[in-house]
């Protein structure tokens, strides 16, 4: 049996999956939002380890900010705080503030990358998606293994550009424009589209026209396209389905692949609509009761609905 020092707990090896298990007992301490309790993160009763970085506000002395996870996952596990507004979203907020968000992600997932395998920039919307604390934010952690997802991921990856010449991920882009049924967004530099094979009801992938490994490089022209997109496909969401749970996870190569020619970044959107049950978790296949040419026209109409007015 194979253990590994963790922060906080261990990591075990699992020889049935070849993956790793995280044991993190520190976690179940963590803060839950409850109503009348003063939160951590807003401006004046700010309770949080001293921060790593902030984007300073017009005004105010910040729009986002770092700190460390107090309960972390990893030696280098942060917490983006994504607006001094409690109430504040990136359904509802504007292109520019998103921006700020996107960015903040690039900026951390940059600085804790050179001592991690594989840093994870992932966003928990609602409970049934994991999240404990209602203030807007977001999350980065440097991992120092590769999962086995993303150990098959890059190995998908890399033995389709070897064997057609060209990037999966470009391949999938190209059948959900040319089929179109699956496009829910498009514009001169992002699309988003629903895959082919979900493993969820209404999951939407979101990725640049001109393909990067990584995430971090993406230019200030390419986080606004997709800070418009994002916040308009969530919005879209919000009107099908009322303000459902959700996981946003950024795809992006893993430390050593980041000029991989093979890998392309994108950002995953989960909504959490369907508990995983005997089935799944027998064999790992996804069940969903939506098919992604449905949840593509339901968004699309909302998407346009919302640019015509």
């Amino acid at each position: 049996m194979t253990t590994q020092a963790w922060h906080g707990g261990e990591l075990r090896w699992n020889a049935e999956t070849e993956d790793w298990t995280v044991l993190a007992p520190g976690r179940r301490t963590r803060p839950h939002s409850a109503a009348g309790a003063a939160c951590p993160f807003c401006p004046g009763t700010e309770d949080t380890p001293p921060e790593t970085w902030r984007l300073p506000g017009d005004g105010s002395p910040w729009r986002v900010r770092a700190v460390p996870n107090r309960y972390a996952l990893s030696d280098k596990h942060e917490i983006v705080i994504e607006s001094p507004r409690h109430g504040w979203d990136l359904a509802t907020g504007t292109e520019a503030e998103v921006a700020d968000v996107l960015s903040a992600w690039q900026h951390r997932h940059r600085a804790l990358r050179p001592a991690a395998a594989q840093v994870v920039v992932f966003r928990n919307h609602g409970l049934a998606a994991g999240i404990s604390l209602a203030h807007p934010h977001s999350q980065v952690a440097g991992l120092p293994v590769l999962s086995a997802g993303t150990r098959r991921e890059l190995e998908s990856a890399r033995v389709h550009h070897r064997d057609h010449g060209r990037r999966l991920a470009d391949e999938q882009l190209e059948a959900a424009l040319s089929e179109g049924k699956r496009v829910v967004f498009a514009d001169d530099h992002v699309v988003a589209y629903t895959p082919f094979a979900p493993i969820a009801a209404y999951e939407v992938r979101i990725l640049p026209h001109r393909a990067r490994p990584d995430f971090a490089t993406a230019n200030t022209e390419e986080i606004h396209a997709t800070a418009r997109c994002l916040r308009a496909v969530l919005a879209a969401l919000r009107a099908e389905l009322g303000d459902p749970a959700y996981n946003i996870v950024v795809r992006t190569a893993p430390g050593g692949y980041e000029t991989a020619p093979f890998l392309a970044w994108s950002l995953q959107l989960v909504p959490r609509l369907e508990i995983p049950a005997g089935l799944e978790l027998a064999t790992d296949v996804p069940v969903t009761t939506v098919s992604p040419e449905h949840a593509a026209a339901r968004l699309r109409t909302l998407v346009g609905s919302a640019e015509a007015r």
